[in-house]
């Protein structure tokens, strides 16, 4: 009885704890449903979704569809690779997206550069992946038993969830990327569309890609291309029939649960079973500009699930015992290394970062990781070679991507099986103990020598700018932070894991790192020390969230607090996690911590708007007249007269998107901009905008078929007379715009 009193008093104050959180979420959204900044308004919230839902609801059903075939046959391909029956459902649906990637990359390689990329040779793929896991549940005896448990265990934690209302503060916190998916037919953010959307609209109209610096929108060049991500969301795209912006949208649903599983998954390996960790991972990284990026699904929040195999592989094999076989026919470290090698076709410099993170981790434990380490890093590199090569401008065949899978798997395997003897063992990871020695020392006199030889960076690094980028750290993770060091205070494994504090460590380092390159250096140079520490706002709190998320599990249950210090601290954590108070308000793009009542307020505010204010149409961008000229365009593709490699000039008076037709975007083309404001900056260096001088030149240059003028007051009077000289007649025309195409 006196355990049941004990028990019935946890239950209760876990659910005083949930009834606080929501209670604050509540004040926070009634605070922030005014502001300037955050303001929404429920009903017009309900209504803008319940206006949508006709396109977006069928969409997220087949996306959600086409996503489990996906991941069922990259389930497949993962199985292969092991010994033994995964664990845990949340393994099996990690590595199972790991396969998919690297499945989808082949298929890309093998397919895209002989226009074979379409849905019926996908979908044959894929079914014939997933039929070896059909007629194994349709033998159920022959099923090993740990996958047998799997629905046990499953419907055991969903019983066992701990206190309803915290689940339900869960449930309100995380609806708001789905809530903001179902208002929006094109995905919600500006970014994403010219390097995300566009390759893969460009894979579903001609089912090719080829070469892999190939890019359709003129705004971006092949330095912002992601290749791993046009192969993933290329292929769901392509199966799926829908347009690319819908389809991406759609897979909001889809990729917020795999960014849960593979959080959760990482907290667990590092704290083991008996922590209680849901909800609080999930609560801790809702603080993070990745969650607050959901709604987005770009790079490097889809990228985290990679990130986070790896990571948790490398915590598993550095707790190993010596004695315990290796679950992977190939071996532990070919294993994280395609992981990281996923990892870094999704987002370069996230998947750069965990292979940073994998190095330092295996530095700080030479004996048990040295040669686990070697092996990743190889092969993630060898994945990595044609995202490295298209960055670069260097024009690979798309067959190059299959080779690099096939030849890292080959490489990593041969390694394993070398590193398995004990001498070998023994050099590496020796060489791995004196490499943190030989690393300062590098850094130390790389650092000496630029203040010496760049006076620029004197500027840049003084006093001033050390504690505005600490202060901007420190702003993205301040409550995740406390939480952290208070779990290194009580014990908390997690709080002290190295993959904790060293993927955070390894972001700084980066961070230090770019700002050493001179400012004024090319324009690649000067991406650099743009775009890095951006992306560190979404790596180091997503770290610093795994670890403050299982110590908070920690509070529930650890014997060095005593009731009611636990519950207490719980409720102040999502109480102030909750409620948008802050010295100074922040923007809804703001790079750094959201309280969840922004998050959740600009999410409400933007479903009930849409995104795309300000622009020809809030929800879909395109209004009826570019519409129109969207699908001339795409008649000219199904006709077969406008392919895969057929050029498109564009002349209109800005080639921002929210004015003129985004050709690339919606009809996949090989769109090439000219206009009056044509940007030649870190953000479109390689990209093609032209200004209107060149105009003749490309019309002259026999590179385009087809040309589309968007008339307007700021253009020469004379563009459609030197379109027509150039030999192009018009072939479709509306109020918006006329549609040329080269005469024969």
């Amino acid at each position: 009885m006196a355990g049941s009193g004990l028990r019935d008093r946890e239950d209760l104050t876990l659910d005083l704890v949930g009834v606080a959180g929501l209670t604050a979420l509540a004040g926070g959204l009634v605070l922030l449903s005014s502001s300037q900044e955050f303001g929404f308004d429920l009903g017009a919230t309900v209504a803008g979704v319940a206006s949508q839902l006709s396109v977006t609801l069928p969409a997220a059903v087949l996306v959600v569809v086409v996503t489990a075939l996906d991941l069922a046959a990259g389930f497949t391909v993962a199985r292969l690779a092991r010994r033994v029956p995964f664990g845990s459902v949340g393994e099996a649906v990690m590595w199972a997206t790991v396969g998919t990637l690297l499945k989808n990359a082949v298929l890309l390689g093998l397919l895209g550069g002989v226009g074979l990329f379409r849905a019926p040779v996908m979908l044959a793929v894929n079914v014939a992946l997933v039929t070896p896991i059909a007629v194994q549940l349709g033998r159920r005896a022959r099923v090993p038993e740990p996958e047998r448990r799997w629905s046990a265990g499953l419907r055991a934690r969903l019983s066992g969830l701990g206190s309803w209302p915290l689940a339900a503060l869960f449930a309100v916190i995380w609806a708001g990327p789905v809530i903001l998916q179902l208002a929006s037919p094109v995905v919600p953010f500006l970014d994403v569309l010219p390097n995300h959307v566009a390759p893969a609209e460009h894979l579903r109209a001609f089912g090719a890609f080829d070469p892999l610096t190939a890019t359709q929108s003129p705004i971006y060049g092949p330095s912002r291309s992601l290749l791993g991500y046009v192969a993933w969301l290329g292929a769901l795209t392509v199966m799926s029939g829908l347009p690319a912006a819908l389809a991406i949208s759609a897979f909001i649903l889809p990729s917020a649960v795999l960014v849960a599983v593979g959080l959760h998954r990482l907290g667990r390996v590092l704290v083991g079973p008996d922590v209680p960790l849901w909800p609080w991972i999930l609560l801790a990284f809702a603080l993070t500009t990745s969650f607050a990026r959901l709604g987005d699904v770009r790079g490097t929040v889809v990228v985290l699930p990679f990130a986070c195999a790896a990571l948790g592989l490398v915590a598993e094999v550095m707790d190993r015992p010596a004695a315990e076989s290796d679950p992977w026919w190939s071996g532990s470290g070919t294993v994280t290394g395609l992981a990281l090698g996923a990892a870094i076709l999704v987002h370069p410099v996230i998947g750069a970062l965990a292979v940073a993170t994998v190095g330092l981790v295996t530095m700080a434990r030479p004996a048990a990781l040295a040669p686990h380490g070697l092996v990743a890093t190889v092969v993630a590199s060898i994945i990595g070679l044609p995202q490295a090569a298209t960055m670069a401008g260097v024009a690979l065949p798309t067959a190059t991507l299959a080779v690099s899978v096939v030849a890292a798997i080959a490489v990593g395997a041969w390694l394993d099986r070398a590193m398995r003897w004990p001498a070998r063992r023994s050099i590496v990871a020796a060489a791995a103990a004196r490499l943190p020695v030989v690393l300062v020392a590098l850094l130390g006199a790389g650092a000496v020598l630029a203040l010496l030889t760049l006076p620029d960076v004197v500027t840049d690094l003084g006093p001033a700018a050390i504690v505005s980028g600490a202060g901007l750290t420190l702003e993205a993770i301040q409550i995740l932070l406390v939480v952290l060091v208070g779990g290194w205070a009580i014990g908390s494994r997690a709080a002290r894991a190295p993959v904790v504090l060293l993927a955070a460590l390894a972001g700084v380092a980066a961070a230090v790192a770019t700002q050493l390159i001179p400012g004024d250096g090319d324009a690649l140079a000067r991406a650099l020390r743009f775009e890095l520490p951006k992306t560190l706002h979404y790596w180091i709190p997503v770290g610093v969230a795994v670890g403050a998320g299982a110590t908070l599990g920690l509070v529930r249950v650890t014997s060095r607090l005593t009731w009611p210090l636990g519950p207490i601290l719980l409720g102040i954590f999502v109480v102030a996690a909750a409620l948008p108070l802050r010295p100074e308000p922040i923007d809804r793009l703001h790079l750094g911590e959201r309280r969840w009542s922004e998050a959740l307020a600009a999410e409400l505010g933007y479903a009930a708007t849409g995104y795309w204010r300000g622009y020809p149409d809030a929800r879909e961008i395109l209004d009826g007249p570019r519409r129109e000229l969207i699908e001339a365009v795409q008649a000219e593709i199904a006709a077969g007269r406008l392919g895969p490699d057929t050029g498109v000039l564009h002349v209109a008076r800005t080639f921002q998107q929210w004015d003129a037709t985004p050709l690339g975007v919606f009809a996949g083309v090989t769109e090439t901009t000219v206009s009056p404001d044509a940007e030649f900056s870190i953000h479109t260096v390689g990209g093609r905008l032209h200004l209107l001088e060149d105009l003749d030149a490309l019309l002259d240059s026999g590179g385009f078929e087809y040309v589309l003028l968007e008339p307007s007051n700021e253009l020469p009077t004379d563009v459609r007379t030197r379109i027509e000289l150039a030999g192009f007649g018009v072939i479709y025309q509306n109020e918006r715009g006329l549609l040329f195409r080269l005469s024969t």
